[in-house]
């Protein structure tokens, strides 16, 4: 993101851990918060938020509920460059 924990963004928000926060970010009304400002425009907004998504299934609480490396893979691979 290009954010220090001390940037403002950081400052506004009460969650912490970077897992629970990147989960909250990607379910809100702009997903793509959770990306660099510096990033955008590159046309590969669209990419960098399903790896995101996949980041965040790869984080489950839950272990059983992730899928393994295999799907991780795969679901990367379809992933339109």
């Amino acid at each position: 993101m290009g954010k220090l924990p001390s940037d403002e963004f950081f400052q506004r928000t009460s969650e912490m851990i970077l897992v629970k926060w990147i989960r909250n970010v990607m379910t809100s009304d702009d997903p793509k918060q959770a990306t660099d400002p510096g990033l955008m425009g590159n046309g590969y907004e669209e990419q960098m938020l399903l790896v995101l998504k996949i980041a965040c299934f790869c984080t489950l609480d839950n272990p059983k509920e992730r899928p393994d490396s295999k799907d991780a893979r795969l679901m990367l691979a379809q992933i339109q460059h």
